[in-house]
């Protein structure tokens, strides 16, 4: 019997269907590759790009190197559908996707501000974090745009999030920070640490200490995104502490239920 899979898409589940239905469904743009697939030898829901069966597909499609050509004018909403964007991860070409794609993928943290993506109008690959249509300024600018389509992108996340309040212990395998959490969801966190060196990339060790209802829990994370922040409560401090977004990379089933409850009746 062909092994079966499920999709998810906004909220809705559907099948099984089997491998060669899900890209048959995927080329017909019935499904994207950004929507989830549920594989009974995995255990868990994950994006069609990160399943490696589906990914495999995904990067065997054709490269395509860098040009000169210019793009079409479109409209606003149209120009950020138009799938014209690619991903440069591990040596293979991904794409096209189009911008709002990319914006889900690094809402969902797939897709991270440090990988590298090309467009027809970039003169070589470029790190995302390099690209002015992702910068925080135009990501917000989107956010806030009456437009259904782009402000709806901003209410698919995979897990809740919800402010949150408590002090943290950090360990890279050779030194200890302190931190402060400031928000949290069932697939990571965002939170303070008194250094600048840390890196994207980077796996951390962290101990949550109690807060807002969440009991103490450890958890191993992957740094996904940094960004630097003037503490001014802090003017003291000889060093400015940095907001690092993490992604846990383990967790225990226990703790992941605490925190979906305690997020779940936050928002």
């Amino acid at each position: 019997m062909a092994k079966q899979y499920y999709l998810s898409n906004n909220g809705t589940h559907i099948g099984p269907y089997t491998h060669e239905t899900v890209l048959k469904k995927i080329e017909a743009q019935e499904h994207q590759w950004t929507d989830y697939v549920y594989d009974e030898n995995v255990g868990e829901w994950m994006m069609l790009l990160e399943h490696p069966e589906f990914a495999q597909k995904l990067a065997q499609k054709p490269s395509v190197r860098p040009s000169a050509t210019p793009l079409p004018k479109a409209g606003f909403a149209n120009a950020l559908k138009d799938k014209e964007w690619f991903i440069l991860k591990e040596g293979n070409n991904y794409g096209p996707f189009c911008q709002l794609e990319l914006i889900q993928m690094l809402q969902e943290k797939t897709l991270f501000e440090y990988d590298y993506i090309w467009h027809a109008k970039l003169p070589a690959w470029k790190r995302v974090a390099e690209v002015e249509e992702f910068s925080s300024d135009k990501i917000r600018g989107m956010k806030d745009s009456k437009d259904v389509d782009v402000a709806e992108i901003f209410f698919r996340r995979r897990h809740a999030r919800a402010s949150y309040g408590a002090s943290l212990i950090v360990h890279n395998n050779k030194t200890v920070f302190r931190g402060q959490a400031l928000e949290i969801s069932a697939g990571g966190a965002g939170v303070l640490i008194d250094t600048p060196n840390l890196q994207p990339g980077q796996s951390l060790f962290l101990h949550f200490q109690p807060g807002d209802g969440v009991p103490p829990f450890n958890a191993v994370c992957q740094i996904v995104s940094k960004q630097f922040v003037k503490d001014a409560a802090n003017t003291s401090a000889t060093v400015e502490p940095v907001k690092y977004g993490v992604k846990f990379t383990t967790l225990s089933q226990s703790a992941r239920e605490s925190i979906k409850n305690f997020t779940t009746k936050a928002a």
